[in-house]
């Protein structure tokens, strides 16, 4: 209470002071000096005259005079210029000249919006949150000296690579986890933007533009991500993420586009003190071009190391981008760190998480309905394949999960304390906080919520988010906007917004739309019900949306939505907005129902939408395009030099919106349709064929027989194979060094590969990095048809777009080498030819002799062969392993061949009459599918044979529970819930 007083004082008190300076100074200065416009004006003569003479007092008090008027005019000139851009939700730019001036504004300005409560005011008064990166603890694998040259790149999940022992120093050793040392990062990261310089960067975040130099120090020939080499201060390009003193500040912030071309600063630099070029783009170029330009653009190692000017200046050299930050999880998988991404950057907004759910929803239908020997449908198609591998390398936690825990838990807190919810607008979520946004003051915030910088923000720390057993969803319908300037992720109450309009360019409106319809659509959090209209690729999503045929049927829909929720309304007891009935009464159906459509409505329908939908105090809302100005909100979309731009005008806000592309939208609409199928394929049919051969890397890759026993004219290494000279040893020369002494000519008789549960390579003559290990994992899969050194480095790049550089390809390939050791017959384990395809050789893989046994268990109905295959599995395939290039017809066929399996020996078991094995083998099998039904009915069968009734009702207790974390009603599979019945009901004979 003490601090809201002293804001309420000061905000009063700079708001006197503004009054003041803007109306009290001109009457002052009028009533002492008179009008700052001459009587007349005076002439050559007369201006030569009062210059020349002996000045009694009058020349001064009229420069006096003048300068004083100049100074006021430039104090509301700027104080008007910063009302305009706040207002609007833009970063007030710099003015030239004014600096003092602009200043004293911003100060008296922020601290009259302090103590304001609208959105407006949140925006004027918004303080950015601190930089993400500063100093990081990151733990890498192995303390050997190549970690230095060796550029971790992004490799996710937890690999256990196990081969020769290293003893690191506060670490216990285990001889099946990844080792890891600490290595403290003294710097922050700060992203290039177009228009900026060394020097403008360092006047930003350091406070002083000739301190650029700390940052020339810190980068100097470090290796961009865009593969160039920092090596001239005044060569920078956008996204570059340049090292910075930790003295930073407001790395994240948002800054106005910069112009191309600076005048000139006041440096004592000749790069920054004549007029140079900010930083700007790249020539785009394709993947390949980009691969081929790696070589040629790479001086050669020996200039390098001679220190030759030449080769270090007037060209940018291309190799492996080395990342600022690399977090390391548990498991040992590195992950690069970027402060200047925003929150909400993921796949547009909340699309990528939700349409994973969605998938896994409907692909367990299709398992239920599998049968034995068949496989569940997916799409042949090689584009649709990638856009679920772009799913799946961008859903990350994002935005509206924590918008949505922490909206979770201010209902129980409101709860508690026995208030009515508040009107919500939305939420502000960064890395650290969410913050509540209100539509206006409503009193001090409940624990463990705190009152924001002003009175119409409640803050939580994402720390303090603790999700109660009894959370009360009260804000279901939480769209994701896009990102502030200062990075923070914007997520708006549609049920606030009542009905929304977008308007703007027809191609960027549909964009949002299709965008928006397939967040809501797949959402996987509290229920509400999606009328669509023109949404015809996200029917098989099923759920919570219905399809309507035209507007006219949506609003009718909608129209009985309106009736029913007014008379539940009037005949109950409660607060007299749907929010609050949620809140207080979470059983009732107080469900929200949107309309989306992609369809603009008519005039009338227009009107009668708005009438439907403001007359309730909640409980409906609406997203339509159009720009009517009766609409209760306005979505308005526009284009800039920075790409699509999103205006919230009852926010009066502007953010960045993620987007889909139409290509992108159909893509899901295909994945989604294909998913809902509940009927079975051959084992060999597309896309499993590609599966089925000896080369078990997916479609996506582009990998045929054909393109790998070729010559290839333009080799990525730019050396042809000479005769006599074995292409492995060009290949070694050409990266520059040699291998590692350590383990190199060691010889190991088995170095094994296992996927059959999270990934796992045995028999190395020293641990391996997870890049590393990728990489053996990759020419396992291949098999011995291989991969080509192109095919190789897209796969080791973060995306199928950013290729891993050549030289660093082959540097990675000569350092597994070296960690691989040597097979028994002498050669290496990775091969390569005179073509550039690299083969594993001496590496054997888990599933092909999973495969083996599998095959013959079945053909023969030998169920040893069986319980060996079975004794190979660990748990879920690769579990924790996300290697972008990793395919789900891959994954789903060993998937299903494990369950055959266990499903088979069951059977096997229990017709031999013993149950116990019948029951064994079922749970192996469900440590690789816990969702895998077949096996729960195995097991409800086994234990009724054993005559275990109580473990049968435990059974089908713990296959409801795992059922219901990827069902869409909750439900077991008829034929499994018939089975419990027959089995409960039925009286086993003695």
């Amino acid at each position: 209470m003490r601090f809201r007083l002293l804001d309420g004082l000061r905000a009063l008190l700079a708001a006197a002071v503004l009054v003041a300076l803007i109306a009290g100074v001109p009457m002052l200065l009028y009533a002492l000096a008179g009008s700052p416009l001459p009587a007349h004006f005076p002439g050559l003569d007369e201006i030569g005259h009062t210059l020349t003479q002996r000045d009694d007092g009058t020349l001064f008090l009229g420069v006096v005079k003048v300068a004083s008027w100049a100074a006021w005019a430039a104090f509301v000139f700027t104080t008007a210029v910063d009302v305009g851009f706040r207002v609007r939700g833009r970063v007030t730019p710099r003015l030239p000249g004014l600096g003092p001036a602009q200043w004293l504004s911003a100060q008296l300005i922020s601290s009259v919006a302090l103590a304001a409560g609208s959105p407006a005011a949140f925006v004027m008064a918004a303080v950015p949150p601190a930089a993400v990166v500063t100093t990081a603890s990151v733990a890498l694998a192995d303390t050997t000296v190549e970690q230095a040259a060796t550029v971790p790149d992004t490799g996710y999940g937890p690999v256990r690579l196990t081969g020769a022992v290293h003893h690191d120093v506060g670490l216990s050793s285990s001889s099946d986890q990844a080792r890891a040392r600490l290595v403290r990062l003294t710097y922050a990261a700060y992203q290039v933007r177009r228009g900026d310089c060394l020097w403008t960067i360092a006047e930003r975040h350091l406070g002083d533009g000739e301190r650029y130099t700390e940052i020339v120090q810190l980068n100097q020939g470090r290796v961009m991500t865009d593969g160039a080499r920092f090596t001239r201060p005044d060569l920078i390009h956008p996204g570059w993420v340049l090292r910075v003193p930790t003295t930073a500040k407001h790395l994240d912030k948002m800054e106005l586009p910069r112009p191309d071309r600076h005048p000139g600063h006041s440096s004592g630099a000749s790069e920054f003190s004549r007029p140079h070029d900010g930083a700007t783009p790249t020539p785009s170029t394709s993947p390949g071009e980009r691969a081929e330009a790696v070589q040629e653009a790479r001086p050669s190692t020996e200039n390098l190391e001679a220190g030759n000017p030449s080769a270090r200046q007037g060209q940018a050299i291309r190799a492996q981008p080395e990342p600022t930050t690399v977090l390391l999880t548990d498991g040992g998988a590195e992950r690069n760190g970027d402060a200047a991404m925003p929150v909400a950057a993921a796949f547009a907004g909340g699309v990528a998480v939700g349409s994973l759910f969605t998938l896994a929803r409907l692909r367990h239908a299709q398992r239920q309905s599998r049968r034995r020997g068949r496989r569940i449908a997916l799409p042949a198609d090689p584009g649709t394949l990638r856009a679920e591998q772009e799913l799946r390398r961008l859903a990350v936690p994002e935005a509206r999960t924590r918008a949505r825990e922490a909206l979770a838990c201010l209902g129980g807190a409101v709860a508690a304390e026995r208030r009515d919810i508040p009107p919500v607008l939305g939420t502000r979520v960064s890395t650290e906080t969410v913050e509540v946004l209100l539509a206006g003051p409503s009193g001090t915030a409940p624990a463990p919520f705190t009152q924001g910088r002003t009175k119409a923000t409640w803050r939580l720390d994402i720390g303090k988010v603790v999700r109660p057993d009894d959370a009360v969803e009260v804000l279901p319908a939480l769209l994701t906007a896009g990102h502030l300037p200062e990075g923070q992720a914007l997520l708006v109450n549609l049920e606030h917004l009542q009905v929304a309009v977008v308007s703007g360019p027809d191609q960027l409106a549909d964009r949002l739309l299709v965008t928006a319809a397939t967040e809501l659509v797949t959402a996987d959090g509290p229920w509400f019900d999606v009328l669509a209209v023109g949404f015809p690729e996200l029917e098989a999503a099923g759920g919570r949306v219905r399809a309507c045929a035209d507007l006219t049927e949506a609003v009718g829909l909608l129209a009985d939505r309106a009736r029913e929720l007014r008379g539940r309304l009037a005949q109950t007891e409660g607060p007299g907005d749907v929010a609050g009935r949620r809140l207080h009464d979470p059983d009732g159906d107080w469900a929200l129902t949107v309309l989306i459509s992609r369809d603009a409505p008519s005039a009338d329908q227009m009107a009668r939408l708005i009438d439907t939908v403001t007359a309730l105090p909640g409980g409906l809302a609406a997203l339509v395009p159009g720009d009517a100005p009766s609409a209760p909100s306005r979505l308005v979309l526009s284009q800039d030099d920075d790409g699509p731009l999103l205006e919230v005008a009852p926010l009066g806000l502007a953010v960045r919106p993620h987007l889909l592309s139409i290509e992108s939208y159909e893509r899901l609409g295909e994945l989604f349709t294909v998913a809902g199928d509940t009927g079975d394929v051959a084992a060999d049919a597309p896309p499993y064929d590609a599966c089925a051969r000896e080369n078990l890397l997916p479609l996506a890759s582009g990998m045929t027989a054909s393109s790998t026993a070729e010559p290839v004219a333009d080799q990525e290494e730019g050396t042809a194979s000479q005769p006599g000279r074995d292409a492995e040893q060009q290949e070694e020369e050409g990266s520059g060094e040699a291998e590692p002494a350590t383990g190199r000519d060691q010889v190991s008789s088995v170095v094994q590969v296992s996927i059959l549960g999270p990934l796992e390579i045995t028999g190395t003559a020293a641990d391996l990095q997870p890049k590393m290990a990728e990489l053996v994992l990759a020419l396992a899969l291949a098999g011995p048809i291989g991969l080509r050194n192109v095919q190789l480095a897209a796969m080791m790049g973060p995306d199928p777009d950013t290729p891993k550089p050549s030289d660093q390809m082959r540097q990675l390939i000569t350092r597994t080498r070296g960690k691989l050791g040597k097979a028994p017959d002498g050669q290496s384990r990775i091969l390569c030819d005179s073509v550039y395809v690299y083969r594993a050789h001496g590496i054997t893989l888990d599933w092909s002799r999973f495969q083996e046994l599998a095959d013959r268990g079945a053909e023969r109905n030998s169920t040893d062969d069986l319980w060996e295959a079975l004794a190979l599995v660990r748990g879920p395939v690769l579990d924790g392993c996300y290697h972008w290039w990793l395919e789900t017809p891959l994954i789903e066929n060993i998937r299903a061949e494990i369950v055959d399996a266990a499903d088979l020996l069951a059977e096997l078991e229990l017709d031999a009459g013993r149950p116990d094995r019948s029951a064994r083998a079922a749970r192996l099998g469900l440590g690789s599918d816990q969702y895998a039904e077949q096996l729960w009915r195995a097991l409800m069968r086994a234990e009724y044979e054993a005559g275990n009734m109580s473990r049968v009702h435990e059974t089908w207790k713990a296959c409801l529970k795992a059922v219901a974390e990827v069902s869409a009603d909750g439900d077991p599979h008829p034929e499994t819930t018939a089975l419990y019945r027959q089995l409960t009901t039925t009286r086993r004979p003695i």
